[in-house]
């Protein structure tokens, strides 16, 4: 998608929305983001109640459903968890790569949530969501807490197949990475590009950027997990550092941010999503700031890319903080 070729809608603080807009349309792909500052309520938006594909960002709801679950007592971070390699997932996940090197893992709960947060491992990922009652208690979940704004339909496994185009992976028993590699190989170019632009339509597994703030605003405020379980969900999404060439690199050096990004293949030189969520505390008890960057149909480099995200970032700090 080229810089611009999409009309973009601004909401919010007019100032700030004038700036969001102006970034937007120069965007490497079409762009929605959503900024809120945390104690105060305001912020300013553009395309906020456009959906968007998760990918990675996924992982928050999951997580969240999941300690919500022990906090009913329905899961234990000392369970013990064997992982094997039919476990192994597609995507980053360096826990399939220690299986295919060693053979079956055996690690806690509580390491497979930390996987899942902190490094976004996608092996931990869907095993994790399996074991928690899949996509639909998920969904439930999302329903409880009256999130309407994001979706989640699918484990990392089923997605990843319909980016790539894939047919049938549910009767791949048992499951195998290689074979499933080898497999999206004799997809052809033509169907991969098609099967790529249908990814960026579809609803399942998307969120609204106004739809994410409102989840991370009330993620901060304490209303989504009890006390301990909000401060170790933020701990592990600050630990969070295979993006910092996104909201991160956009913030002064030093700012913690807690993040949550999210990112697909690369099919014809377009990523499907190319994301970065968080929340960021600001300098001298100014608050938090939640903000929400999606780029979908996204051409360019990585580098633009990414830089993309952190211009909307430190165009959202510095108005946070009064800076021209």
């Amino acid at each position: 998608m080229q810089p611009g070729a999409m009309v973009t809608q601004a909401s919010g603080d007019s100032e700030l929305g004038a700036k969001l807009r102006q970034l937007a349309v120069t965007a490497p792909g079409r762009a929605g983001v959503s900024v809120v500052h945390i104690e105060s309520g305001k912020g300013a938006a553009v395309n906020a109640d456009e959906r968007f594909p998760m990918m990675s960002v996924y992982k928050l709801p999951i997580a969240i459903h999941a300690l919500r679950e022990l906090e009913r007592a329905r899961l234990d971070l000392t369970e013990v968890v064997r992982l094997t390699a039919a476990d192994r997932r597609p995507g980053f996940s360096p826990m399939a790569e220690s299986i295919a090197a060693t053979g079956p893992l055996t690690l806690s709960m509580r390491d497979v949530i930390v996987a899942v947060v902190t490094r976004s491992d996608n092996t931990a990922s869907d095993w994790l969501l399996r074991r928690v009652g899949g996509p639909g208690a998920v969904a439930r979940t999302l329903r409880e807490l009256r999130l309407p704004g994001i979706d989640v339909s699918r484990y990392e496994l089923q997605f990843a197949a319909d980016y790539y185009g894939m047919c049938c992976v549910d009767a791949m028993r048992p499951f195998s990475l290689d074979r499933f590699a080898e497999a999206v190989e004799r997809v052809p170019a033509a169907a991969r590009e098609t099967a790529a632009k249908a990814y960026e339509r579809d609803p399942r597994d998307t969120a609204t950027p106004a739809g994410m703030t409102a989840l991370l605003v009330r993620l901060q405020h304490g209303e989504l997990l009890n006390e301990r379980n909000t401060a170790w969900l933020l701990e592990l999404m600050s630990q969070m550092h295979a993006r910092d060439t996104r909201i991160r690199a956009g913030l002064p050096p030093g700012t913690s941010v807690a993040l949550r990004p999210g990112t697909s293949g690369l099919t014809g030189g377009v990523r499907a999503a190319h994301n970065d969520t968080g929340i960021v505390t600001l300098p001298a008890g100014r608050g938090h700031l939640a903000v929400a960057i999606f780029l979908k149909g996204a051409g360019g480099t990585e580098e633009e890319r990414d830089a993309a995200i952190a211009g909307f970032a430190r165009t959202a700090y510095d108005w946070a903080v009064g800076k021209p």
